[in-house]
């Protein structure tokens, strides 16, 4: 199981491409993911406004902005089990 969180906003195309690229591989990996919205609360958007989407792991490791999805499977395997 991989566990990450997703921090997004509504409406932003970039988190959209984001999400439907973690939709997919569902299939692949056992995904437990904490989507949260920045913009409920002030500390979160400030931190996260120019970065989003940001995919955060379980080892402190980030991927944000433009993901490729490549970058995104290292990721996942790095942070299985």
């Amino acid at each position: 199981m991989v566990r990450l969180t997703f921090y997004y906003k509504p409406g932003c195309w970039f988190c959209d491409m984001a999400e439907e690229m973690l939709n997919g591989l569902m299939g692949k990996y056992e995904l437990e993911v904490n989507k949260i919205d920045i913009t409920s609360d002030d500390e979160l958007y400030e931190l996260y406004r120019f970065d989003i989407p940001v995919f955060e792991f379980k080892d402190g490791s980030t991927l944000h902005g433009r993901i490729k999805k490549k970058d995104l499977l290292k990721k996942l395997e790095e942070n299985k089990g």
